[in-house]
Parts: structure tokens; sequence; C-alpha cells
């Protein structure tokens, strides 16, 4: 194994770690701190922790905190989270090792009829029509007055945007060779202010986008269809962009996870409202009235 290989490799591990998991921390306290006994008593948890989210000067002064508070997560994972971390490296650099016979493969299989239906999910996901979904869909919310769907749409808009700039940052480090330019999968110029498309594969902004929003989307309406349905698009958004030349398989699948864990870390950070550690409960019984004083340490 050459140095420069080895360095490479390194570098690519790094930033997995640093800008694909900015979330999972934030994710997993709050998954952790719930108990959830019927699906109704869940509901009822999830809805009193929740905090509002209006188009408001709070709004965008809430994507600095969590911008901060993702950016800091990695000092606050527990072993569950490394694991997480570790298999998606894993398999993020397996990909890497294998990016030219993955994408022969996909080249080699493709067909017109597969592009033209990518092509079309693809603008549902990451495009013409995604401005317009969301747009609808909090025009409708105003109408409404359905603080839920309001807060999904300002909560999509943010994953996006925080998501980007995790994005660009990887691309301007980077500068990966895209496949169509003919340049081997480990064609990099590395940090740049100055960049071109062809030299701006890693990751992928299409999938990452796509799974920005799928992620919220499919949080706040955890159901049998919503969450299917917003991955799916996300997903054949991403394999569109491999099926195009246009990103390695690695670039997709990274570009994939930064969006998911962003999305949800966002989602997380809105539902864990800190309650006060101190908290007085009144006792009605046969045997008269009393208080109960609680203090959480």
């Amino acid at each position: 194994m050459s140095k420069s290989f080895f360095l490479k490799t390194s570098i690519l591990c790094f930033l997995i770690i640093s800008f694909t998991f900015p979330g999972v921390a934030s994710a997993d306290e709050f998954g952790s701190s719930m108990t959830v006994t019927t699906p109704k008593v869940r509901e009822e948890q999830a809805a009193s922790n929740e905090a509002p989210v209006e188009f408001n000067k709070d709004y965008f002064k809430g994507y600095g905190t969590d911008f901060k508070s993702m950016v800091t997560s990695p000092a606050r994972w527990d072993t569950a989270d490394w694991i997480t971390a570790t298999l998606v490296t894993g398999a993020a650099v397996g990909l890497y090792e294998n990016d030219s016979k993955i994408m022969k493969w996909v080249q080699d299989h493709k067909t017109t009829t597969t592009n033209n239906i990518g092509d079309v999910i693809t603008d549902f996901g990451h495009g013409k029509f995604t401005p317009v979904i969301l747009g609808g869909m909090y025009l409708y919310g105003h109408v409404a007055d359905d603080g839920k769907m309001r807060k999904t749409v300002l909560l999509s808009v943010e994953s996006f945007v925080l998501t980007g700039v995790f994005v660009q940052t990887i691309k301007y480090t980077t500068h990966r060779h895209r496949p169509y330019t003919g340049d081997p999968p480990h064609t990099f110029d590395g940090p740049s202010l100055h960049g071109t498309s062809s030299n701006s594969s890693l990751p992928s902004g299409h999938a990452s986008s796509a799974f920005a929003v799928a992620a919220v989307i499919a949080s706040e309406y955890d159901n049998i269809i919503v969450p299917p349905l917003a991955y799916g698009i996300a997903a054949i958004t991403a394999l569109n962009r491999v099926s195009h030349n246009a990103h390695w398989p690695s670039d997709a699948f990274l570009a994939a996870a930064i969006g998911y864990f962003t999305g949800k870390a966002i989602v997380a950070s809105h539902r864990n409202v800190k309650k006060s550690d101190l908290s007085f409960t009144p006792i009605i019984s046969d045997g008269g009235m009393g208080m109960t004083l609680t203090y959480r340490f």
C-alpha cells in the first residue's frame, strides 16, 4: 500500500467522521430519554417535548444553535454512536475501494427507461418540484392552521441548508474528480477555494439534499406510507446520479448519510425541550391533600 493511497484513505475516513455523523448523539439522547409504553403514550410524550417552530427570528437563530450542537456532538458520543459511525465509515470506505467496479456494473446495466424514471423521481427529490412541494405544504399549514405541517417544512429547509454547508465543505476540501472525466476514483485535487464541476464529485449534492428533506418528513409523519415514500424518492435520486456517471457510488452513499443524520438531528433538537429539574406534583387522596417535590439530578 503506497503512502499516498494511505493518506487519501485516512483523509476520507476523517471527513466521514467529521461531517457524516454530526447529529448522531443528539438523536440518540432524545430517543434514550423517552419511556414508551403504548402508541398513545408515545404520541403524547413526543407532543409534550416538541418545541414550536414558526417563521420568525428565533427560527433563524436556531440555525446557529443546531449547527454548533451538531459540530460538537462527537464529544458527547457514547459507545452506540461510535459503533454506528464505525459501521457507516466502513461501508463508505468499502464502496470507495470498489467504486470503479461498481460504476462499471451500473453503466453496463443501465437503460434509457431506468434513466428516464430516475430523472422524473429526481425532480421530486432534488429539483424543480421540491420547492413547489415544500411551498405548497407550508401554504396549506398556514391556511389550515396546521402547526405540524409548517414545522415540517421549516425544519426541512433548515436541514437542506445545513446539509449544504457540510457538503460544500467536503467538496472544497477534497475536489474529487467526477467519473465522467475518465480519471480514476482516487483522483483528488485537494483543498482549494476554486474548483469546477468536474472536480466536485464528493459528495453528491442531489443525494444529500434529498435525504436531508426525506429524514425530516419521515420523522414528523411516521406512518406506513410517508417514510417509505420519502426515503424511496431520496434513494432513487442518489442512484440516478450514479447511473448518469455524475458521481461515484461512495459519493452518493456519503451524501445520503450526511443528509439523513443531519435531518434526524434537527428533528431531535426541536423535540428535546429541556424541562425544569425541580417539579411539584399535587397529591389528592381519601386521606387528604399534599405535595410531592421532585428534583432530577
